[in-house]
């Protein structure tokens, strides 16, 4: 009973940002326009693109490091963590690509997602899901309150309500984990980029999968497609973040339980795959053109919601085989995926625009769950 909690927990606070994220999308589009909420959207895709780079692996990485020698935890956290600091200076990358003021709010929400995000170990570690998302909640009620608090719509205010928002979820997230208490000890060293590698080339080859997609479409579409696509894109990806996060409280013992442990969960995942991409994908059309009132045929939803199932089937098989040492095969399917996604965006985009990009998504992601499964079978 005690780990359905812990599940049930860890699945509401995993689905949380990527909900909290999308309603934000959704009524900042409402009040203010497709137009003005895209010059936003522009700038904090970068800054979420920075900020994985700077987080360098380091959830896969110190999770295992935890696992294996778990007396020395802390001083793997901070030896991690300082050493990652060492990349900060690097975010001033932004002032040749942004005004000065846009550009020192970006690079001060970058450092505060780091510090936020790199607690995520210790979060997983001691299930402390609950605590990560009493932070979200507060963290979104600031963002999406100063939504109808502000009068008009200014890019440097809302980057510095999320600067506040991230800095108060840091705090509250902090003082639930405790671990100033603990001994400190650290070691800065290149090594624990040397570590980290693995990971973060793995890491990398699935951002270029889910995310190249929305880069390209701010490169080549209008700001007003922009914000259509993130509000679709991050709903349906929400769907397919599901099958992520019900396992996540599983991540630590990955390398202690058995093969048929595992075999047992993925398929109680294959159960519930089919109707929560329905009754999600249905949960997207009716909010989608009743409320935000976009316009898109059946069609845009049906091929979103085929994003989201092949997630439940090759989640588990991406477990084993990091289970097994074999991360290079993850990323070489990765990064094969990844090229055919570009080629069919490439070639889909101009012609048909938003749903171009959603049938190269959707086709790359049926192309991923084969790849897995061919070579469960055959290696």
């Amino acid at each position: 009973m005690r780990r359905l909690i812990t599940i049930g927990i860890n699945t509401i606070q995993g689905f949380a940002n990527p909900a909290f994220n999308f309603l934000i999308v959704v009524f900042g589009i409402k009040v203010f326009g497709k137009t003005e909420w895209a010059s936003l959207i522009n700038v904090m895709i970068w800054v979420f693109f920075i900020s994985f780079i700077f987080g360098w692996g380091n959830r896969d990485h110190l999770l295992r490091a935890y696992s294996e020698n778990p007396s020395k935890m802390y001083h793997a956290f901070f030896s991690n963590l300082l050493s990652r600091c060492l990349l900060l200076p690097f975010a001033g990358i932004f002032f040749l690509f942004f005004p000065l003021q846009i550009a020192i709010w970006a690079i001060a929400l970058i450092c505060l997602l780091v510090l936020y995000n790199s607690l995520s170990t210790l979060v997983i570690y001691h299930q402390k899901f609950g605590a990560q998302l009493l932070a979200e909640i507060i963290g979104f009620g600031l963002i999406f309150g100063s939504i109808f608090y502000v009068d008009t719509f200014n890019l440097e205010t809302f980057l510095q309500i999320y600067v506040l928002a991230t800095f108060v979820k840091l705090i509250i997230l902090s003082a639930q984990l405790n671990f100033w208490k603990e001994s400190f000890s650290a070691t800065i060293s290149l090594q624990e980029f040397k570590l980290g590698m693995p990971f973060f080339i793995l890491g990398l080859s699935g951002w270029l999968i889910s995310k190249t997609d929305i880069y390209i479409v701010d490169l080549y579409l209008e700001p007003s497609q922009l914000a259509e696509y993130q509000l679709l894109i991050t709903a349906f990806l929400m769907l397919q973040a599901l099958a992520a996060y019900i396992t996540i409280p599983f991540t630590k013992h990955v390398y202690r339980v058995s093969d048929e442990v595992v075999q047992k969960i993925k398929y109680k995942l294959y159960l519930v795959s089919l109707p929560l991409t329905i009754l999600g994908g249905f949960a997207i059309w009716f909010v989608m053109e009743y409320f935000v009132k976009l316009g898109f045929s059946y069609e845009y939803y049906i091929v979103g919601a085929s994003i989201a199932l092949p997630c439940y089937f090759y989640t588990l098989n991406i477990m084993e085989l990091m289970k097994n040492h074999q991360e290079r095969t993850i990323i070489y399917i990765s990064f094969f995926a990844f090229l055919v996604s570009i080629s069919l965006i490439f070639l889909l985009i101009e012609t048909y625009e938003i749903l171009g990009v959603l049938i190269s998504v959707s086709s790359t992601q049926w192309l991923v769950l084969l790849a897995y499964k061919l070579h469960r079978k055959f290696v």
